[in-house]
Order: structure tokens, then sequence, then C-alpha cells
């Protein structure tokens, strides 16, 4: 029996050690790869949507199958160029351009001849190039400078210097073809498949003494934010269209949707972060409330802005979890998802990649109940013009499809080192945070018991 018990000894220390071992490498962090920018091996950066994101068009609760990438009243650049739909604002856009030009002919010859010798660099700009084979170098170069020239003027259209001034007197505005389709016309200008190489923009700017970029960019991002008030000082639009600052701190765009989306995102972070397991990555806004983690809106508003505090300022006990505000609505849901798919095609080409998609996995990961929707709603995250079913169903379908990178990681590292550090002052706020109204009716009835045992004290005292 002695001799049983020392041949199996030796086993069953083997396995402890194994099992130590698995836990040390379950809790063991990882470092996430991608802290420097990856060359592109090649010059597209006009790509059609992934197939992933289509797919989430066929899955998701408030857009139908391919709306998000499909323009719905303008055509810009080649993919859905010569479509029948949008045949009468091509007309609009070559009447518009002509009357245009008639006030400045050489000029616009002499733009015209610039955008031509542009050819070869922005065919290249689009994925698979064979499929613009058909359009021979002065046609493509015509489509070029007619759609730049529709987008700019567009812009100057949008932000008049004079707000007052009538529309009849602008160009595209004096069209009941675009005033009355601006909506559509806006939204179609930051799809992914709907953009023009920036050097032809650059080029075509040649033709107006300052378009109002910025303004225009300050203006889309506002259907953003809650009650539509503007980033003011925070917008970066400037500073990226600024020629004389370095280039490799701020790189040209390579389309205006581009540019939105650095300006929606934010400076890069590019400092390496150890990150926890995946597995341990699950808190609702429900459950976070119950921990003591507070939910806040981000005051730069930028999807780059997320961050989790393990103490907040007088409360030492408590967390911060600060997201941006986010107003969601057909036209912000398009424009998410198209910024989601323009990062799928920048890949881990520059550092702290997929700043979008990671916020869009925040949110989904904060949602699995209506409660859930409702508290974040509560907390200014999010201002849905649709019911609480379809917000989360949103989210929760377009997740899966997306990378997640730095910022995703760091929220929850942060939330994972709150959790091990506050344990006990987690499990006293979860039992107030649930008990609380059980508690308050206790007290009131303590409350009102000691105020009748009083009176009735007093009253003896003064009987005697």
């Amino acid at each position: 029996m002695e001799e049983k018990k020392k041949k199996e000894y030796p086993r069953e220390k083997k396995k402890e050690e194994w099992e130590e071992k698995k836990k040390e490498e379950e809790c063991k962090p990882f470092y996430f790869p991608y802290n420097v920018p990856v060359s592109r091996s090649s010059a597209t950066t006009i790509e059609r949507f992934s197939p992933s994101l289509q797919r989430f068009g066929n899955c998701s609760i408030i857009c139908t199958p391919n709306l998000e990438a499909t323009p719905l009243a303008v055509a810009i650049g080649p993919y859905h160029h010569g479509s029948p739909q949008f045949q009468e604002m091509e007309q609009v856009k070559r009447t518009t351009m002509e009357e245009f030009c008639r006030g400045a002919s050489q000029q616009c010859e002499a733009v015209r001849e610039k955008v031509l010798s542009l050819v070869a660099p922005a065919r290249s700009c689009y994925a698979g190039e064979r499929q613009l084979r058909h359009l021979k170098d002065g046609d493509f170069a015509e489509m070029m400078f007619l759609d730049g020239w529709f987008l700019l003027q567009f812009m100057v259209s949008m932000c008049p210097d004079d707000p007052d001034a009538s529309p009849e007197a602008d160009l595209l505005m004096s069209k009941a073809e675009v005033h009355t389709r601006i909506d559509d016309i806006a939204r179609d200008l930051l799809l992914l498949e709907n953009q023009v190489p920036w050097p032809v923009i650059e080029a075509l700017m040649e033709l107006w003494p300052a378009v109002p970029v910025d303004r225009f960019l300050s203006l889309m991002a506002s259907v953003f934010n809650v009650g539509n008030k503007d980033i003011g000082d925070n917008s970066t639009a400037e500073l990226l269209l600024a020629r004389n600052h370095d280039k490799d701190q701020l790189p040209t765009p390579p389309h205006l949707l581009g540019l939105f989306y650095r300006r929606q995102v934010g400076m890069a972070r590019t400092q390496s972060l150890r990150v926890p397991r995946l597995s341990s990555l699950s808190s609702t806004a429900v459950e976070l409330a119950e921990m003591g983690v507070k939910l806040t809106a981000s005051k730069t508003k930028m999807f780059g802005d997320m961050s989790m505090s393990k103490r907040r300022p007088g409360l030492s006990l408590s967390g911060e979890l600060s997201l941006a505000p986010v107003v969601l609505n057909n036209l912000t849901a398009c424009w998410l998802i198209n910024m989601a798919a323009y990062e799928a095609c920048l890949g881990a080409t520059q550092a702290d990649n997929f700043a979008v998609s990671s916020y869009i996995s925040v949110l989904a990961l904060l949602m699995n109940r209506k409660e859930d929707t409702q508290e974040l709603r509560a907390k200014g995250i999010i201002n849905s013009a649709f019911c609480d079913k379809a917000t989360l169903g949103f989210f929760k379908a377009l997740a899966p499809h997306l990378h997640v990178g730095h910022r995703y990681y760091q929220v929850f590292q942060q939330l994972q080192e709150y959790r091990q550090e506050r344990w006990v002052w987690i499990a006293v706020h979860r039992f107030l945070y649930k008990n609380i109204k059980t508690i308050i009716a206790v007290l009131s009835v303590i409350g009102v018991l000691t105020g009748l045992f009083k009176t009735i004290l007093s009253v003896k005292q003064h009987q005697q």
C-alpha cells in the first residue's frame, strides 16, 4: 500500500504543477503587436467595402443590404459612375460646372490639364484597376475633374461667406435637384466607395481662393454631437490641412473621408500596451454601475478619446470610464460603418489603428440587455433615434465584423486592474447599489419608529 502511494505521488505533484502553470498562463498578459506603422505595399487608398461589412448590411436591424456602401443621390469616383439613377445629378454637375467655367475659362483649362497629368496615380488609388479599364484616360480625367469640382463647390455652397445670401444666386443651391436632396448628398460624400484622391482635390483648389474644408467638416461632424454643437477648439482639421507642418506627423489625407476620420478620432497614441486576456473582457453598463464605475461623456467628443480611470477626482475608491457621446440615427450609423470600413482597409498601416472600430466594440460589450442601453442613454453616451432594441441590435450586429486596437485593450486592461485592486469596495458598492431602496425604506421605518418612541416617551414624562 505504501509502495503504491509512493508511485502515485510524482503523478499528483506533476498534475498540481501543471494546474498552477495553466493558471499562471491564463493570468499572464500579452502585448498588442502593432505599436509601429507597417508600410503599405500598394498605392490603393480607395477600396470597395470589405465582404464582412457587406454581410453586416444583411443582418443589421437599421440598415438595408449594402445601403451603407451605396450612394443615394450622387456618384463620386468610378465605382458607381454611369448608374442610371445618378444621370440626373450628372447633368446638374456638368451644367453648373460649365456655368462656373464661363467666368474662368483659362483657369479651368489649366486645372483640367493638371488633372489629366494625375490620371495614372489617381487610377492606382482605386482597388481593382482592371475594372476601370473601360474608362479611357481622357474620360477618367474628365470624371475626376467633374466630381472633384462638384465636391468642392458643394462645400462652398454649404458654408457661404454670407449666410444671409439668397440661395438663388448659388450655382448648386439654385438647382432643385440639389437643394431638395442636401442631406442625401452630404451623406454620399463621406462613403468609402464615393471618394476622389486628395491630389486631385488639391489641384482643383486652385479654382477657389479658399475652400471652407474645415467649416464643412465641422458641419458634418455636428450630426454626431448631442445638441448639434461643434467640437470647436478641439478641431484638428485646420492642423491636418496646414501644409507647413511636419509631414511625418500630419501626412496628406488620402481623400475627404480619410480627413474626416482623422478629425473624429484625434491624434494617435503610439505607446506599446500590455493587455489582458480576452476572456476577462466582459462588463455591461449596468454591471459597471454596480461596481462603482461611472460612465461619463468625454469633453473632446472624439471617438479615439476612450479612457478608464481607476480613481475619480475626490472619490478615490470609484472608477470612471469616459467615452465620446454620439447621436445615433440613419446618417451617423452609415458614417460609423464607413469609417470602420476605412479602418479595415488601412489595417496595420498606422500606429494605434482601429479607433472607431474599438469605440463601437466597447459600446457593444457594454450592452447585453435593453437596461444597458437605457443606462448608456441616461449617462449621455448614446442619444439614439432608434428604440432600445434597434440600438442594441446595431452595435451587437456590427461588432463581430470589426478589428480592435490599442484603445480597446487599454480600457479593459485598466478595468481588469480596477477589479483586482478594488474587489472589497466593489462587493460593498454592489450590495448598496442593489439594495439601496430597501435600505432607504428600512431607515425610513426606523426613523418613523424612533420619532413615535420619542413622542410616547415625552408624553409619559409630562404625565408624571
